[in-house]
């Protein structure tokens, strides 16, 4: 398995968000502040990872503390593209759904 590179400007376009961190030792190896770039999915326990240093995509399950309990390696830029239409869908299906079983009564 090769994880191909994603750059940030397309994991942007693709609804992450980039939340910036302040870490002194980070800041003097690297030259820059580190930062976490996610989306998260229909669950909270889901998220997508993308990692700054080397601009792979990780999908990552967490429990109810928090802790990672399965990873999954996104490989291509297709394969992100599917998961975070999916995701759309899903959500959209929901609030279908949901609007219309309250506007029914």
């Amino acid at each position: 398995m090769t994880q191909n590179k994603i750059d940030y400007k397309t994991v942007m376009d693709l609804g992450f968000e980039r939340e910036n961190q302040t870490d002194s030792v980070f800041y003097d190896r690297y030259g820059f502040n580190w930062f976490i770039v996610t989306k998260k999915l229909l669950s909270k326990k889901i998220k997508l990872d993308w990692d700054c240093n080397t601009h792979l995509v990780t999908m990552i399950r967490l429990d109810k503390k928090k802790n990672i309990i399965g990873t999954l390696y996104v490989e291509t830029l297709n394969e992100l593209e599917c998961l975070v239409k999916y995701e759309k869908m899903l959500n959209e299906a929901i609030v279908n759904q949901t609007s219309t079983k309250y506007s029914k009564g």
